[in-house]
């Protein structure tokens, strides 16, 4: 089972964490809007809750990059509903908030074309706010786009370019993963498989027990893990803080931020007294 094979892997590996960038000054640093172009008007309701992370997903079509969870929809291109907003918003106060915090696009491949990574690469030159990526450095941008989505399509675009515009993730976690380098730096991975039923109630200990050692993981490994399809609960929600959990995907913005801005979540396990 994955969940327990990592948990043995981290204790087997204990050792030093990782200085990892988790907070960033704000408690909405881990908040992330799971396709967020669902919302109402796209990557405004989460700038307004002041997200520091969105997600949209992606095709090619009549050579224009479209924002789509399924063709034949189309809720507009990526340009106008995130990276020319997005790139206005720096022009105007330096970082997208004016505190010189990153913020985090999420950029969902939903299909393998080298059409879709090649027209996504010249789109994305054209946006000098991007953190750029080489294989000897990361030169820091107010804004950091991540591939997330298949898995052929975004390594085919980490691997084929020495100047890159975006980083990737990878939707699994294994013990023999290598550690990170500049271009696979995140982990994006499904709740489900990560507590594996141990959700909350009178196992929320264990579920606790097993997200925390695949986030410790992944931060040994030198990656960040954003978790989605989260339980919209305050109880997951605190597991997820609580357990190193470095973004947290959410349908509902509105929700989460409450949750975040009314009280700071405390770093001590749940349901410790259910030992």
């Amino acid at each position: 089972m994955l969940a327990a094979s990592l948990v043995l892997f981290a204790l087997v590996h204990g050792g030093t964490d990782i200085a990892r960038p988790r907070g960033e000054g704000h408690l909405l640093a881990v908040a992330h809007s799971h396709n967020d172009y669902e919302q109402r008007v796209p990557l405004v309701d989460a700038v307004g809750a002041r997200f520091s992370s969105v997600e949209a997903d992606v095709w090619l079509r009549d050579g224009e990059i479209v924002v789509s969870h399924e063709p034949p929809g189309n809720r507009g291109r990526l340009e106008d509903l995130y990276l020319t907003p997005l790139q206005e918003r720096v022009d105007q106060l330096g970082s997208v908030y004016g505190d010189g915090h990153p913020f985090y696009l999420w950029i969902d491949l939903k299909e393998f074309r080298p059409e879709l990574t090649d027209a996504l690469h010249a789109l994305l030159k054209r946006y000098p706010m991007l953190t750029v990526f080489t294989d000897e450095a990361v030169i820091p941008g107010p804004v950091v786009a991540i591939l997330t989505g298949d898995e052929a399509a975004k390594a085919r675009y980490t691997d084929s370019h020495s100047v890159r515009l975006a980083c990737r993730d990878s939707n699994r976690l294994r013990p023999g993963d290598a550690a990170a380098d500049r271009r696979w730096t995140w982990y994006a991975l499904p709740w489900s498989a990560v507590v594996e039923g141990y959700e909350l109630g009178a196992r929320q200990t264990v579920a606790h027990r097993r997200l925390r050692a695949v986030a410790e993981m992944a931060h040994r490994l030198g990656r960040r893990l954003r978790l989605y399809d989260v339980p919209e609960r305050r109880e997951a929600w605190t597991m997820a803080v609580a357990a190193g959990v470095d973004l947290i995907s959410t349908d509902q913005i509105a929700s989460l931020r409450s949750f975040l801005t009314a009280s700071r979540p405390r770093a001590a396990s749940p349901g410790r007294n259910g030992r």
